[in-house]
């Protein structure tokens, strides 16, 4: 792994490029413009990164045919609650997709170049990687809470692009998924794609195919309240009242007029630029601390 994912990722689009996307949410598909990616992650890393992992078998996510795999009905799980290789074997011949999440949390070179995004971008980010081992489809439509940006590292894998954004991803819930086809397009290696947090999507191998996913989370609204929320609460006597439902002494009218008038005196007050670098410095990751292994 001589090359560097994030030096390569803004060669290909300047750091404004980036933001303009995120901003807009606008798909963009880049053939052909990381020939490299080869030399990002393989089958034979991933191997080791599920041997040297398996006692986390939360990191790990399995499906076929839009369907997750249950780890535990399956028998996948030994006694002492670790991933069962033995067991996976047999499921690894049927095409099963598997999740390989928080590879930056089990590799220096990854951990260092999420830093580097997290720096760039002003934000919190993960790397993950998806290996489809046939031409089974693996996830069901979906979206994802976070951007996205892919590389393609190896195979070829069918993409349809279902609808339009959908607002506040970051609430995961529960809807149907849009039957409109927006795009259509096959990913092969070397090809980069940002999907906007929200955007649904279905993919299908068409050979053995494996990609590696940056996923970029920023703060909204409310996790800046939940930040403040604490220090309202012991700092403002308006806020740190308690409220009353039926008539009597209380006058629910004034209660409500100065509940009302405290937290709008509160928002008024907010630094939400200094509360957003609040928020990041909380989530970041420092440079090479908390390894949980070594990649």
């Amino acid at each position: 792994m001589m090359i560097s994912f994030s030096e390569k990722m803004f060669s290909i689009l300047s750091l404004s490029e980036w933001n303009e996307h995120f901003s807009s949410r606008q798909l963009r598909h880049l053939p052909a413009v990381f020939p490299e990616s080869a030399d990002l992650v393989s089958w034979g890393w991933l191997e080791d990164f599920l041997n040297r992992e398996y006692a986390r078998p939360d990191i790990f996510r399995f499906f076929k045919n839009g369907k997750p795999i249950d780890l535990g009905r399956f028998g996948m799980i030994d006694p002492k609650g670790r991933l069962d290789r033995s067991a996976l074997r047999p499921w690894l011949s049927q095409g099963i997709t598997a999740i390989f999440n928080g590879l930056d949390s089990s590799s220096g070179y990854f951990w260092d170049e999420a830093v580097k995004l997290e720096q760039a971008l002003g934000a919190v980010v993960s790397i993950d990687a998806i290996g489809s081992l046939g031409t089974v489809c693996g996830l069901p439509p979906h979206y994802d809470d976070r951007d996205l940006i892919i590389v393609q590292v190896a195979g070829r894998k069918h993409w349809k692009i279902l609808g339009t954004p959908i607002e506040a991803p970051w609430r995961k819930r529960k809807m149907p998924a849009p039957e409109t086809v927006t795009d259509e397009f096959v990913m092969q290696p070397g090809d980069m794609l940002f999907v906007p947090a929200g955007l649904y999507h279905q993919c299908v191998p068409l050979e053995p195919s494996l990609h590696l996913g940056a996923l970029i989370r920023r703060p909204c609204g409310a996790d800046l309240l939940k930040m403040v929320q604490q220090q309202w609460e012991t700092t403002d006597p308006g806020l740190a009242s308690r409220l009353y439902v039926d008539e009597g002494e209380t006058d629910l009218q004034a209660q409500d007029t100065q509940l009302k008038e405290a937290l709008i005196r509160r928002v008024q007050e907010m630094d939400v630029t200094a509360l957003t670098r609040a928020w990041l410095a909380q989530k970041q990751r420092s440079v090479r601390a908390g390894l949980l292994g070594a990649g």
